[in-house]
């Protein structure tokens, strides 16, 4: 009796992992993105995910936000202090007392669209959902590749 204990000790054992692998629970997974359009993520050489499989948090996506806008205007040197306005009585002011020098301060909301959209090459870190058949693409693991201009 004493000899088949330990023979099913390790049956149970090896029971329960099966179990715990057949039921596919979260895990954490690193890819490289290999095509963006449309969307591929290769994980290893037998893991290759197609969009199907796929849901994109915000870091990995082009996406809008809300942004507030706070800011000064830089001086009006620029302004020709010869040219003239017109008053309020439709008369035109003296250009000699024209103040090119004053600023506008701006505060505004303003909806900005975000491109974090995937590119070619960079590395991903995904989340298997439970079941394995839908990944969650978390972010990417290296800084976002910036293309604008930059003034």
């Amino acid at each position: 009796m004493t000899t088949k204990a330990p023979l099913l000790k390790e049956s149970m054992k090896i029971v329960a992992s099966d179990l715990m692998n057949s039921m596919q629970l979260t895990n954490l997974f690193f890819g490289t993105v290999t095509s963006v359009s449309p969307l591929v993520i290769q994980i290893d050489q037998k893991h290759i995910l197609t969009e199907a499989f796929l849901i994109l948090s915000n870091m990995v996506k082009d996406h809008y936000v809300d942004m507030t806008v706070s800011m000064q205007t830089e001086n009006d040197a620029f302004m020709n202090p010869s040219h003239t306005h017109t008053g309020n009585l439709g008369n035109p002011t003296d250009a000699g007392n024209l103040d090119t020098t004053h600023k506008h301060d701006i505060k505004h909301k303003i909806k900005v669209l975000q491109h974090y959209g995937l590119k070619n090459g960079e590395k991903v870190v995904l989340l298997r959902m439970e079941g394995g058949m839908k990944y969650l693409v978390l972010d990417r693991l290296s800084n976002h590749i910036c293309e604008g201009e930059w003034l």
